[in-house]
C-alpha cells in the first residue's frame, strides 16, 4: 500500500509540474539554473540582510533580527523578458517576496519595481512605491486568499513580458498584473523573507529563462 501511495504522489508531482507551461511567450535560452547539490552558497548568491545558507540541498533564506530588516537577498543577472521556475517550501517564515528592481538608469524611480508576495494565507502582485518620492504609494494589482502549507514544496513559474507579469502555481488560481515600467531592464532577481530568528524559507531548482 505504501508503494501504491508513493507511486501516485509521484505522478501527481510530474502533472502539478505539466501545468506550469507559459502564457506570455515561450521560453527561450536559459540563463540560470542551480540546484544547490553542494555544501557552500553558490557563486553569486547574496544576502543583504538576513541569513543564507545552503543545507541538505537547498538554499535556506531568513530574516535576522538583529538586522532590523526583512531578510533581502540578490542574484545578480542581466533581464529583461524572463520566466522563473523555482520550488520553495515556506517553514514557519512569515513571508517570502519574490520580484525585480529596475536597472540603473533606466526609471527616475529609487527601490523595488514589483514583487510576488508570498504568505500563508495568500498571495499578491505589488508595484513598490518611489522611495525617492514622499508622495508615491505601492500599489496592490491582484490579490488572492488562498493557504500555503508550511510543509509543502510548491513550484512557482513567474514570467515578465513587456508590461505583463503572470505568476502561476499548481493548485492555484494565477495571479495577473500589468504596468508601464514593468517592461524595463533589471539587473538580476531579488528575494525577501520575513520572519523571526530561525525562520527560514526553503529554495531550490532555480531555472531563469530569457521569454520569448
Amino acid at each position: 500500500m505504501k508503494s501504491a501511495h508513493l507511486i501516485l504522489f509521484l505522478f501527481a508531482t510530474i502533472a502539478n509540474a505539466a501545468e506550469l507551461t507559459p502564457q506570455l511567450g515561450t521560453l527561450g535560452e536559459k540563463l540560470l539554473e542551480e540546484s544547490f547539490t553542494g555544501t557552500e552558497l553558490p557563486k553569486g548568491w547574496n544576502a543583504n540582510t538576513g541569513t543564507l545558507r545552503v543545507a541538505d540541498g537547498t538554499l535556506l533564506a531568513g530574516e535576522k533580527s538583529a538586522d532590523m530588516h526583512i531578510g533581502a537577498f540578490r542574484h545578480p543577472l542581466p533581464l529583461q523578458d524572463c520566466a522563473i521556475q523555482i520550488d520553495f517550501k515556506l517553514g514557519e517564515a512569515r513571508i517570502f517576496n519574490i520580484g525585480f528592481d529596475p536597472a540603473a538608469g533606466e526609471l527616475k524611480k529609487k527601490g523595488h519595481l514589483f514583487s510576488l508576495v508570498i504568505s500563508k494565507t495568500g498571495w499578491s502582485i505589488v508595484e513598490h512605491n518611489d522611495k525617492a518620492n514622499p508622495e508615491s504609494k505601492t500599489k496592490t494589482h491582484t490579490k488572492v486568499e488562498t493557504a500555503f502549507d508550511s510543509a509543502t514544496t510548491y513550484t512557482l513559474l513567474l514570467e515578465c513580458k513587456g508590461d505583463n507579469v503572470v505568476a502561476q502555481i499548481a493548485g492555484k488560481e494565477p495571479l495577473k498584473a500589468s504596468a508601464p515600467d514593468f517592461h524595463v531592464k533589471k539587473p538580476g532577481l531579488v528575494f525577501r523573507v520575513g520572519g523571526k530568528d530561525g525562520q527560514e524559507v526553503a529554495f531550490d531548482n532555480v531555472k531563469v529563462w530569457a521569454l520569448k
